[in-house]
């Protein structure tokens, strides 16, 4: 039986002004669902980084882990149906799955 891996998820996003333009009260119910549906599908955050000091291109880079395919399939359903997060951020999304880690690159 082959090894299931879990799925990394590298993005970069850039905020939309339509979601700036959301009350405080819609920021934090949209903040709320987002973060409860990630963790009922087992995602956990590596990394996020801020990049609006340094480009106009993207606001921040997030590193995921995810438990599998499936999980994200259920994800980018609700991120279509439910948040409708094409409407308040632009993303470039790339899936993997880790092969070593940190401090094994490069030795034998």
């Amino acid at each position: 039986m082959a090894e299931k891996k879990p799925i990394i998820r590298l993005y970069f996003a850039k905020i939309k002004e339509a979601y700036y333009n959301l009350s405080e009260e819609e920021k934090s119910e949209f903040m709320r669902k987002d973060r409860e549906q990630m963790d009922e599908l087992g995602m956990q955050l590596l990394m996020m980084i801020d990049c609006r000091w340094s480009s106009e291109e993207w606001d921040f880079i997030g590193i995921e882990e995810w438990p599998g395919i499936e999980a994200l399939e259920k994800r980018a359903k609700f991120e279509k149906e439910e948040l409708e997060t094409f409407r308040y951020v632009e993303s470039k999304t790339y899936l993997g799955t880790g092969t070593r880690g940190i401090g094994e690159y490069g030795k034998e």
